[in-house]
């Protein structure tokens, strides 16, 4: 039945190397099952590059916002929702994820949006505006109304019960853009947690994990900021790496890119 319902949305291909062997494991033979991609996945640069792949940044050179770190993925899943109950989705929402393509095609990176304009940037800027007392803030009164609505308000997943412990999350948030502020950027508390894609231009686009301390960074002045790169346009990869990607010729490149972002106005120059 499953299996029926994405071959109809023309999608049984596509997660049919994720879904089916998460499903029935034993119908793949050594794991070499019909329709696995043999390009570079995400998962697996990141796990080669062993922050290689982190390039520090004046976070406000960084202009554009993706989203998703995960924009393929996410296309994927956002089409069996329109087809499938949400458990059997999410069933294969992991293997999804695992198997994003390090390579972007170039519509989803024409789907970006002002970092000033997302709903974070804004949330966090009017919250250090009204530091004094942040229970004046659009962000306590969007909490609030979650508590009143629904019992409880969430920070992603952390549960936020009363006003007191709102007010109290807001106060941390403002004690971290002081840290952000004083002792700069500390690997050691967080790891490398913000990513970026490069866009066609060698131009960082931010996407993904770590964007609340990447908003904080920008809206305190921080002039250095590490990001992890986690993708790039197809048609950066095509100018600047032969096929087929691989991960030492995109860590080549990535310091022509760190040097684009210094000064944006030039070109990006050759990869070594």
């Amino acid at each position: 039945m499953i299996c029926r319902k994405l071959r109809i949305a023309g999608l049984l291909i596509e997660v049919n190397g994720t879904f089916l062997p998460t499903l029935r494991r034993t119908s793949t033979r050594g794991g070499d099952f019909r329709g696995r991609s043999k390009t570079l996945k995400q998962r697996d640069f990141i796990a080669a590059s062993a922050d290689q792949n982190v390039i520090w940044v004046d976070p406000l050179s960084i202009t554009r916002q993706l989203g998703s770190k995960w924009p393929v993925g996410q296309e994927k899943l956002a089409r069996l929702r329109r087809l499938l109950p949400g458990p059997v989705v999410n069933l294969v929402r992991s293997p999804i994820k695992r198997a994003e393509p390090f390579e972007i095609p170039r519509r989803f990176l024409d789907r970006t949006m002002r970092v000033e304009d997302t709903r974070r940037h804004q949330r966090l800027e009017n919250l250090l505006a009204t530091r004094d007392g942040p229970r004046r803030s659009l962000w306590f009164t969007e909490l609030t109304g979650d508590l009143q609505r629904k019992g409880v308000a969430y920070y992603k997943t952390r549960p936020l019960r009363s006003e007191a412990e709102i007010d109290a999350f807001l106060h941390q948030m403002i004690a971290l853009a002081d840290a952000l502020a004083t002792r700069g950027f500390d690997p050691r508390a967080t790891g490398y947690e913000s990513t970026a894609v490069i866009d066609a231009d060698g131009m960082l686009v931010k996407t993904g994990s770590g964007n609340h301390r990447f908003c904080l960074a920008r809206l305190v002045g921080l002039r250095r900021f590490p990001v992890q790169i986690v993708g790039a346009h197809e048609d950066w990869l095509r100018a600047n790496v032969a096929a087929p990607v691989t991960v030492e010729a995109v860590i080549d490149c990535l310091p022509a890119v760190a040097a684009r972002h210094a000064a944006p106005e030039q070109p990006q120059e050759a990869c070594a």
